[in-house]
């Protein structure tokens, strides 16, 4: 009798691979419903890297929030975004429903394997980290400004972000 004839759920290699896949990293990993896992990467500029992996019907999804709606220069932002999204590769920026940016990428279920999850993952923390400080400093301008009056008048060293040395 086969696992389903028996009431057991049926089991699915592309489900097991991501997670056994994800289990072997020094990642943190939550599996938040059944295929669908949180993880978070670690960057050099963007420092925390929230993933969420999606197994659909078809492929597996990854979305990375980069940064939220920015509060200006936003013509800027999105061209620098665009701009990057001309690259040949699986992961690409994108907007969510609320404006915020993401990094989306896929992989069919028939091209999905350890390396290719790997490869992906890879590409998001890449993109993130590489953008980062140039959409801060072009989106949250204003912000970074007054961020960086409040270190100078407590003693702290610039934030890197900015661009500025001490």
């Amino acid at each position: 009798m086969t696992d389903a004839a028996q009431g057991a759920p049926d089991r699915d290699p592309h489900r097991e691979l991501i997670a056994t896949t994800l289990e072997q990293t020094d990642l943190p990993v939550a599996e938040v419903a059944p295929g669908r896992w949180m993880t978070m990467l670690e960057g050099e500029h963007k420092r925390t890297i929230p993933v969420l992996l999606e197994l659909g019907d078809r492929s597996l999804t990854v979305t990375s929030l980069l940064a939220g709606v920015p509060d200006e220069g936003h013509e800027e932002v999105y061209r620098i975004l665009l701009q990057r999204n001309q690259r040949p590769l699986p992961v690409h920026f994108a907007l969510d429903d609320e404006g915020d940016l993401v990094l989306v990428g896929r992989i069919p279920r028939a091209a999905l394997d350890e390396q290719s999850l790997d490869e992906l993952l890879g590409l998001i923390l890449t993109q993130a980290d590489e953008t980062f400080d140039q959409v801060l400093r072009t989106g949250f301008r204003s912000y970074i400004d007054v961020e960086q009056r409040w270190r100078a008048k407590v003693g702290l060293p610039p934030n890197p972000v900015s661009g500025q040395t001490d």
